[in-house]
């Protein structure tokens, strides 16, 4: 069965307003695999006749001018993949975007220590799961194995690599979900040896996104680690939110540490 999902968006103002216009619905986005070895296949899907779906790679704006989606995409780098729908009878869908990540160049790594300790509710498989290449769901409560969640000011997380390994960037995998109380961290430090190594900060969000997957980036001075020290500071819930001041959930499934090539 053909199926369209729509959304109206009134245009006028005053007393006065225009006929209601119909939205596309964005489209399905997905990958066989978020996390990969050699390659992933991303599907891009909305069954409506006539509904073109264009994309990105490059983490740009979808336009109408943008690549034609014909066929599964098949990919061997890390890609953000942005779609939205076109239909000339109808409003241009919004545009959803999936992450997906080669593994080409992470590092093993354990994590060794967590201060404090994951929630009792959300200890999945324990600390290992940080670090087993498996990517969580976007309902956390459909893999609770894979999430490690956290409701605290700031985390304190110990890496350790077998031998000093070269590294220029550290990426933890997050979960953002405004409904469940679960954003991304405010900040996040790196240190080695008591040294301050990198940090990635975060600006909080204006409004409540969809939930989603997302990565957070810090990179790092180009040379050998063996130890590190992650800070993660939890974000205030804003203003906007039901749990407005309160700190907002950590939810980790895994940690990166990789050798980028510039």
């Amino acid at each position: 069965m053909t199926r369209l999902f729509i959304m109206l968006v009134m245009l006028g103002s005053g007393v006065v307003s225009a006929q209601p216009r119909i939205s596309l619905s964005p489209p399905q986005v997905e990958a066989d695999s978020v996390f990969f070895e050699e390659a992933a296949a991303v599907r891009l899907e909305l069954d409506y006749p006539g509904v073109q779906l264009r994309y990105t790679l490059d983490d740009s704006p979808v336009v109408p001018g943008s690549l034609l989606y014909e066929g599964p995409l098949h990919l061997a780098q890390t890609a953000v993949v942005r779609a939205r729908a076109f239909h000339e009878d109808f409003a241009d869908s919004p545009e959803v975007a999936l992450t997906i990540r080669s593994l080409k160049q992470d590092h093993p790594v354990k994590v060794v220590a967590a201060q404090p300790a994951p929630s009792s509710r959300y200890s999945g498989a324990g600390l290992p799961a940080l670090t087993d290449r498996q990517k969580g769901a976007l309902n956390f409560a459909a893999s609770p194995e894979a999430w490690l969640g956290w409701e605290t000011d700031t985390l304190h997380l110990m890496l350790e690599l077998d031998t000093p390994t070269a590294a220029n960037r550290l990426t933890l995998s997050l979960l953002d979900d405004a409904g469940a109380w679960i954003m991304k961290p405010a900040l996040v430090q790196v240190y080695e040896s008591g040294e301050l190594v990198g940090e990635a900060t975060v600006s909080p969000p204006a409004a409540a996104a969809p939930t989603r997957h997302t990565f957070l980036e810090v990179a790092l001075p180009p040379r050998r680690y063996e130890h590190l020290h992650i800070l993660v500071c939890s974000r205030e819930l804003p203003e906007w939110h039901d749990g407005a001041g309160r700190p907002a959930w950590i939810f980790l499934d895994e940690i990166f540490l990789s050798q980028i090539s510039r």
